[in-house]
């Protein structure tokens, strides 16, 4: 989709509350908050830039506590009323960072609000040296923009 001169760039801030993720085995609900950039032309919205942070719970193990962060990578993809993105992510924890990617695209139907609410499946992150084994699993991914 072309830009037009009416076409408008806002950085805001956004989040995705009660998302369920898997992080290896373990299976959480976490509070993602973070900024979107959103380009809109008429009533068409693309997602320029996203990046999302949530805090992993501490139940004390050694794979407990940490962060989750997940980042667009490259252009949001447009038709109609539908915008997918591909994320990459890192999760840092006590033992280290490890990042991650994946193809799966994220698919949500832009509703007023805007509201982008989930039209996809899961989105099934890996390791690049191991993508056949899926570290971070996120569904239900709805997000929300704050007014400003």
């Amino acid at each position: 989709m072309a830009d037009s001169p009416n076409s408008t760039e806002t950085s805001v801030r956004c989040r995705a509350e009660q998302t369920e993720v898997t992080l290896r085995s373990r299976t959480v609900l976490l509070d993602f908050t973070g900024e979107c950039r959103l380009r809109e032309d008429g009533d068409a919205v693309r997602l320029t830039g996203l990046r999302l942070s949530a805090e992993l719970p501490d139940a004390g193990g050694p794979e407990d506590g940490g962060t989750v962060v997940l980042e667009q990578e490259g252009e949001s993809g447009t038709e109609g009323r539908e915008v997918t993105v591909l994320f990459t992510a890192s999760v840092r924890q006590p033992g280290g960072q490890v990042r991650l990617t994946t193809e799966d695209r994220a698919r949500w139907t832009v509703s007023t609000g805007p509201r982008f609410e989930p039209a996809g499946d899961e989105v099934r992150l890996v390791l690049a040296e191991a993508p056949d084994t899926v570290v971070l699993s996120v569904r239900g991914l709805a997000l929300r923009v704050d007014n400003a």
